[in-house]
C-alpha cells in the first residue's frame, strides 16, 4: 500500500469506526478522517483534503426501513466527491443490497469484521481508484491536446480579405470535438480571386488531420491551376491518393470553389456535393449555387461540372457547411438575413448573424462555418 493513501470513515458506532481505523493502520494507511455524519464530513473536511481522499467508508446498519435514507447519503457523497464508496454493514435483505448498489456504492465490507475480507475489498477498491485517476489524467491530457489542435486549426483559417472590388470574411464556430471544416481564399492577381470552403466527412482527430493535410496543399494547387475544374480535379486526386491505404477508411470531402473575375465580371464555380451557396443581388434577386459535381475522394476520377454566372454591380455570396443546417431542429436558419445587412461589411453581418442564433453560446456536435463574400463592380 502507498502511505499517501487517504480515506474517510463516516459512522456513528464508535467501536465499529475504531475497528475500521485500526484495520487501515494495519495495511499502512494512516491518514484516516472520521466523522459521525455525512453532513459533518462535507462541512468540515477542507477542499484540499477532500481532493486527496481515495476511499469513503459509510458505516451503517442497513434495513428496509432506513434503506432510502442511506441511499440519499450515498447520493450526497457521490455529488461531493469522486471516490469509491464502500458500505460497512451486515446483510439484511437482497432488496436492500440491490438498492444501495443502484444508488452507487462500489462494494461492501461485511460485519462481523474479518481482516482478510476487509483487506481484499480495500485492495480492489484502491486498484479501481488508481485506474480511474490514471484515466482522468489521460483524459485531461487529451483535452488539452484537443484544445491546442482546435486553436491551431482555427489559426489556419484565412483572415479577412479587403480588396478594391472584393471583401471576404468567415465565421467559424468549433464543435465539442475536432472537426473537418476549413475555408481559404487567395488573391491570384489584380483580376482573379479564389475562394474555397470544404468539409471533411466525419468528426474528431481523423477529420481534422484530413482537413489540415489538404490545407497545406491549397496555395500551391489554387495559385498554380486557378481554374475550378482543374483545382477540383487535383483536390479529388490528392484526397484519393493520400487516404487510399487499404488499412484506412476512405475519407470523403465536400467542397465549393468559386473563382471571381472582376475584369470580365464573371463568377465560375464548382460545387462538389456541398450545401448550395447563395448569390444575392442588389435588389434582392437570389441565384443558387447548387451541387453539380460528385463528392471528393470516392473515385480516382470524377465528372466535374463548372458553371459561370455574370456579375454586375453589388453582390453578396454566402457559403456554409452542413453544421449550420443541423444547428437547431426547431429553428429555421434564415440566410436571407445577410441581404438585409447589404449596407454593412461582411464582418459586421457575420457578427450579427452569430448573435441572432447565439452561435457562440452553445456546444455543437459539428463545426459551423459561414463565409461571406461581397463584390462591388463599379460601372457594371
Amino acid at each position: 500500500m502507498v502511505k499517501s493513501m487517504s480515506v474517510l470513515i463516516i459512522g456513528s458506532v464508535s467501536n465499529d469506526v475504531l475497528r475500521l481505523q485500526k484495520y487501515f493502520h494495519r495495511i499502512d494507511i494512516k491518514n484516516v478522517h472520521c466523522f459521525t455524519t455525512t453532513e459533518a464530513a462535507m462541512n468540515y473536511l477542507l477542499d484540499d483534503l477532500k481532493e486527496d481522499l481515495d476511499l469513503v467508508i459509510l458505516d451503517a446498519k442497513l434495513t428496509l426501513k432506513n434503506c432510502e435514507e442511506i441511499c440519499q447519503q450515498i447520493a450526497e457523497l457521490q455529488s461531493w466527491i469522486d471516490a469509491p464508496i464502500l458500505l460497512s454493514t451486515t446483510y439484511e435483505k437482497s432488496i436492500t443490497i440491490d438498492r444501495v448498489f443502484e444508488a452507487g456504492i462500489f462494494d461492501f465490507i461485511l460485519k462481523p469484521f474479518d481482516f482478510t475480507h476487509f483487506k481484499t475489498r480495500i485492495q480492489v477498491a484502491l486498484k479501481y481508484r488508481g485506474e480511474a485517476k490514471l484515466r482522468k489524467q489521460q483524459e485531461s491530457s487529451i483535452q488539452k491536446d484537443l484544445f491546442i489542435a482546435k486553436k491551431f486549426q482555427k489559426n489556419a483559417l484565412s483572415p479577412a480579405l479587403n480588396l478594391k472590388h472584393i471583401q471576404i470574411d468567415g465565421l467559424y464556430v468549433t464543435s465539442n470535438t475536432l472537426g473537418g471544416d476549413m475555408y481559404s481564399w487567395f488573391k491570384i492577381n489584380d483580376d482573379l480571386t479564389a475562394v474555397l470552403l470544404y468539409d471533411a466527412m466525419g468528426h474528431g482527430i481523423a477529420a481534422s488531420l484530413v482537413t489540415m493535410s489538404i490545407k497545406s496543399l491549397l496555395r500551391g494547387i489554387i495559385t498554380r491551376l486557378i481554374d475550378p475544374v482543374a483545382v477540383i480535379h487535383e483536390l479529388n486526386h490528392q484526397i484519393y491518393e493520400l487516404f487510399s491505404d487499404e488499412d484506412m477508411d476512405r475519407f470523403l470531402m465536400t467542397a465549393i470553389y468559386i473563382l471571381i473575375d472582376t475584369k470580365n465580371g464573371t463568377l465560375h464555380y464548382v460545387n462538389a456535393a456541398h450545401p448550395s451557396g447563395f448569390l444575392y443581388g442588389k435588389y434582392g434577386e437570389t441565384v443558387f449555387l447548387p451541387a453539380n459535381t460528385p463528392i471528393l475522394g470516392l473515385f480516382p476520377t470524377i465528372q466535374i461540372n463548372k458553371k459561370t454566372i455574370p456579375l454586375s454591380g453589388w453582390h453578396r455570396i454566402i457559403l456554409y457547411t452542413d453544421g449550420l443546417l443541423t444547428l437547431n431542429e426547431e429553428q429555421v436558419i434564415d440566410l436571407d438575413f445577410f441581404h438585409s445587412y447589404a449596407s454593412q461589411d461582411n464582418t459586421y453581418a457575420l457578427q450579427k448573424f452569430s448573435q441572432k442564433y447565439d452561435l457562440f453560446e452553445n456546444e455543437y456536435s459539428d463545426d459551423i462555418t459561414v463565409v461571406s463574400v461581397t463584390i462591388t463592380l463599379q460601372g457594371r
